[in-house]
Order: C-alpha cells, then sequence, then structure tokens
C-alpha cells in the first residue's frame, strides 16, 4: 500500500517537510528510529544550502543533536523529539505490525509518500486510524514489487516527473515519437533543464540494472 500524506500542520522544524524556507528541501527519509524516551533519531537526505540546514538545525527547539558532514551530499543525522500530529501518526503502523518500506520520500507540496507492507485488515484498520490524525490519500494497493521500489527510491521527485512525462510522449517508444523539446515544453522547462536531468535519470537507472 501507497499513500500520500499531508504533514502541513506539523511543526515547521528541520525534520519537518517545510516549504517556508526554499533554500532547503527535503527529499527523503532514509532510516529513523523511536528511541525509548519517545524522540526520534533520523537519517534524512536534504538538497540546497546545508547552511542553512545547520542554521535551522540550531535554532529548532525540538532538535537535540544534529551532524549534518561538509561533505556528505546534504545527508543528515537529527536527533530530536517529536510533535503532533506525526507523534500520534507513527505509532499506528507499529501497533498494526506493518513494515514502513524506506526511504520515504517528501513532496514539493509538503506531503510525504510512504509505502506500507502488511496484511490487507490491518493496512486498511491502519489507513483508518490514519486518517482520523491527518489528511491521507491512498494512492496505490498492491503486491508489493521491491525491485520496483529500489529503483524509484533512487529518482527524485522532479526526475521521476520528467522519466513519467518523457514515457507519456513516447520519448522510449521505438522508434520515438517524441524528442526532448516535446518534454520540455509539456513541463514548461528548458531543453538543457531536462536533457541534463534524462542523463542523470539514465545513469542512476542503467547503472544500477548493469550491477
Amino acid at each position: 500500500m501507497t499513500v500520500v500524506v499531508d504533514v502541513e500542520e506539523a511543526p515547521t522544524s528541520p525534520d519537518a517537510p517545510s516549504v517556508a524556507e526554499p533554500g532547503v528541501t527535503r527529499e527523503c527519509l532514509y532510516h529513523f528510529n523511536v528511541l525509548s524516551d519517545g524522540t526520534i533519531v533520523m537519517l534524512s537526505q536534504f538538497r540546497g544550502d546545508l547552511d542553512q540546514l545547520r542554521e535551522r538545525c540550531d535554532r529548532a527547539p525540538n532538535v537535540l543533536q544534529y551532524d549534518v558532514p561538509e561533505h556528505g551530499d546534504g545527508l543528515a543525522y537529527i536527533h530530536c523529539v517529536v510533535q503532533e500530529p506525526l507523534k500520534s501518526f507513527l505509532p499506528i503502523f507499529h501497533e498494526a505490525e506493518i513494515i514502513i518500506d524506506m526511504p520515504i520520500e517528501f513532496l514539493t507540496d509538503n506531503r510525504i509518500r510512504m509505502t506500507c507492507i502488511g496484511a490487507h485488515e490491518p493496512l486498511r484498520q491502519a489507513l483508518t486510524t490514519a486518517s482520523e490524525i491527518v489528511s491521507i490519500e491512498l494512492e496505490q494497493m498492491g503486491e508489493y514489487r521491491p525491485e520496483h521500489r529500489r529503483l524509484g527510491s533512487l529518482l527524485t521527485e522532479r526526475q521521476r516527473e520528467i522519466l513519467s512525462t518523457a514515457v507519456e510522449l513516447g520519448y522510449y517508444e521505438v522508434p520515438r515519437n517524441a524528442v526532448i523539446n516535446d518534454i520540455a515544453e509539456a513541463m514548461e522547462l528548458s531543453v538543457a533543464t531536462v536533457g541534463e536531468h534524462l542523463q542523470k535519470i539514465e545513469a542512476t537507472v542503467l547503472s544500477r540494472i548493469a550491477r
């Protein structure tokens, strides 16, 4: 089960997907552990001004400890106090014996996309309970396919959008039914930007398949 959760009401802090400060964007959450004292430690991927991220961590009252390496490609370790609504949201899946497949993806509109694995009835009950706390939308229900999940998680949200548009327009058909200019026009991006993204997408996916 893949769901999209609106966490807009969550407090603005480095551990929340805030869009209030455009200089820093959180892309995904790779790992998290809820400790015995109720606090949480997380390994997240950020993009943007890392100095600004450090400043946000310094002034956020719920951040207890953090480490944002100078040359860590935007990886950040954050230990913080979880606040509502996430404080009530996260235990729902643990109590229902549901696995959260990592990473959790952070979207640009202050929502998160997460895939949950479990039996049908516990998943249904968890979805119902969670909807009382946050706005949650069922995006996909079906058999779990880890190979699709792993490849998809290697791409950013924008890369997935461009790839999806390219496929829809027939860019990867044989023969091709579209060119880069068509994709750029459909997405209102420059040809150079689309070309660069497609190169990165192909390099990321094909290098993983070839291993």
